[in-house]
């Protein structure tokens, strides 16, 4: 009778192994799925930094292209032509003035009487402002701005 117990303990021995190698196989596992994670976490993270990285290149264009925008007949005299130059390292803009007539000036050059008011020395420029990112993104903006006592 002493033999089927020494036969027990060796299964009972046997039995443990095994679970000693599951128990890495499990943890092996765990890591790789660990290590997945993290990996997709990683490439997600990256991808949102680089959209914020444009995101604030693209806002400054726009306060550049604003900033322009309404220096231009308030800092400098509106004129029609182009003007352009850098911020930094970053910006490039570009700023084109065109002289817009008004309907009572067109009337009057194709010789035809209209019955419009006159412009009373009012003159209007079409101002538009380009603005290059240092990622390429451009940003362009546009208004209507009107001078008073200017001739075209």
């Amino acid at each position: 009778m002493i033999r089927p117990r020494a036969s027990r303990s060796r299964v009972s021995i046997d039995s443990r192994v095994g679970e000693r190698g599951f128990a890495l196989l499990e943890v092996l596992v765990a890591f790789v799925v660990l290590a997945l994670g993290l990996g997709a976490t990683l490439v997600g993270v990256s991808a949102a930094m680089r959209s914020d990285t444009r995101t604030q290149m693209n806002r400054g264009a726009m306060h550049v292209a604003q900033s322009r925008l309404e220096a231009a007949g308030v800092t400098e005299a509106l004129a029609p032509g182009h003007r352009e130059g850098r911020i930094g390292n970053r910006y490039i803009w570009r700023q084109t003035v065109t002289a817009v007539q008004s309907a009572a000036a067109l009337g009057d050059q194709a010789g035809v009487k209209q019955g419009a008011p006159a412009t009373n020395g009012v003159t209007a420029y079409w101002v538009e402002v380009a603005v290059q990112a240092g990622d390429g993104a451009v940003v362009k903006l546009a208004a209507l701005k009107l001078v008073t006592g200017a001739k075209p």
